[in-house]
């Protein structure tokens, strides 16, 4: 399936933010910095680390992308200025039927195919976690 990807016309508000390489520390960085964590998920790969929770609540990073589930496709989280240009849900589905496991994030650039299914509450100690992955890579 061959897509291209379009300004969103009208930004979502975000639900999570995503930093990538640099972005992914500085992210962390700015995590705790918010007051207990604000009540926000976490997930990580070797060089990513996803924020999900309230809009207000979400810390900003250099680099990062915000990013939210669309409407007509609440299984696939994409960043909020942007989306491809084909059906959501047909994009949904054959995302599914790759990868099978549900939400997925999908991002443009870096591109990237995250599921979202493994997020856990953004606690110190797993934050901490998340580090130690880093550093052993």
């Amino acid at each position: 399936m061959n897509w291209s990807w379009q300004d969103e016309p009208v930004p979502v508000a975000p639900q999570g933010v995503i930093g990538v390489g640099d972005a992914a520390r500085a992210l962390l960085a700015a995590w705790e910095r918010v007051p207990d964590g604000a009540g926000l998920l976490v997930s990580a790969t070797a060089h990513a680390v996803l924020l999900t929770g309230p809009a207000t609540q979400l810390p900003w990073a250099n680099g990062v992308q915000y990013v939210a589930p669309r409407a007509d496709a609440a299984g696939l989280w994409l960043p909020t200025a942007e989306r491809p240009d084909l059906a959501l849900e047909l994009l949904e589905r054959a995302l599914r039927r790759q990868y099978g496991l549900q939400p997925l994030l999908l991002l443009r650039s870096p591109a990237l195919v995250l599921p979202l299914h493994r997020l856990l509450p953004a606690r110190p100690e797993v934050v901490a976690q998340i580090r130690q992955h880093w550093e052993a890579a």
